[in-house]
């Protein structure tokens, strides 16, 4: 069974805490909160007030993917309002293992994303520092691209690495994900299904979650 993982990017803004709790109910494991600065991507998002309301909101864990510059500057702030694992771009911060270790001594899982033009050969160099994994499967900040297909061969990559060194973090999808891809992606070795548009844009969330957990 699937485990997914719901982006509140693609929620209408004016109804998060509903939406959120409709896929709580219907069997979702996490929350993603993607923010954006506007710097690193074009888009700018959700600040950690919103961390913390939904941290009131809902009992499910909190991830928030940084998509943003120095992520470092912003770390504070997203602790102090309740995350319970935070993931930053790899290409985004100069010195990931720092940040890593930062995120952990904050008392929070630290995940690293990477982007779909980067390839997963540092992993080797950085998985015992991490808690997560995530895999994108579209550029980040810019809704409506193709899936890129690439993504599959970075998670069989990034399973064989974690075999060689003995570390192994579960590996989330992020971008494009919907019931047809979804299926491919867990027959790939993904663990996590990050799912905006296929779940909150759906007819029905509660049809859309379970969808995607029977994968």
């Amino acid at each position: 069974m699937a485990k997914v993982s719901a982006s509140i990017l693609a929620c209408d803004q004016t109804r998060i805490g509903e939406q959120v709790l409709e896929a709580e109910r219907a069997g979702a494991d996490l929350v993603h909160i993607d923010v954006m600065d506007g710097v690193y991507v074009e888009n700018v998002t959700f600040g950690p007030q919103l961390v913390a309301d939904l941290k009131k909101t809902t009992k499910l864990p909190l991830s928030v993917h940084m998509e943003l510059l120095r992520p470092e500057t912003f770390l504070p702030m997203f602790a102090k309002a309740g995350a319970d694992i935070i993931s930053f771009q790899l290409d985004a911060c100069p010195n990931p293992i720092h940040m890593l270790r930062e995120i952990r001594r904050a008392g929070i899982k630290a995940g690293l994303g990477i982007g779909p033009a980067y390839d997963v050969e540092s992993l080797r160099y950085l998985l015992h520092h991490m808690d997560a994994l995530i895999l994108m499967s579209v550029e980040p900040g810019y809704g409506g691209q193709p899936f890129e297909e690439s993504v599959y061969e970075k998670l069989a990559r990034a399973r064989e690495i974690m075999d060689e060194t003995g570390c192994r973090v579960p590996i989330s999808i992020d971008g494009g994900v919907n019931a047809v891809t979804g299926r491919r992606l867990m027959d790939a070795g993904a663990d996590i299904l990050i799912a905006g548009s296929s779940v909150f844009q759906a007819d029905s969330i509660t049809a859309a979650v379970k969808e995607l957990k029977q994968l």
